[in-house]
């Protein structure tokens, strides 16, 4: 079952966190990262969460360069992030 936003949070439709081992384009390892963005969000005050392991639940590859990407509803609006992983986002 999906996370709820808590009261007042931006609501995550989708985030995606992963990488491709040995830049190959056919060996992408990634995970679906909606429910751990949106946890992060829901107990981050401020909501600045920093992209890296731990918050998105797991490792999906190891020793793989990860990248991050997100589209979530801000204020009524739909907005679209991306970084790289250690870096934080302000989702406010």
């Amino acid at each position: 079952m999906p996370v709820p936003p808590g009261p007042g949070k931006p609501r995550v439709l989708f985030a995606a966190y992963g990488g491709l081992k040995d830049g190959n384009q056919d060996q992408a390892l990634a995970l679906d990262a909606t429910d751990a963005l949106q946890t992060a969000i829901n107990n981050t005050p401020g909501e600045v969460v920093n992209i890296n392991n731990g918050t998105m639940g797991r490792d999906p590859a190891h020793l793989v360069h990860k990248v991050f990407g997100a589209i979530l509803v801000i204020n009524g609006q739909r907005r679209a992030f991306a970084c790289e992983e250690g870096q934080s986002i302000d989702f406010t």
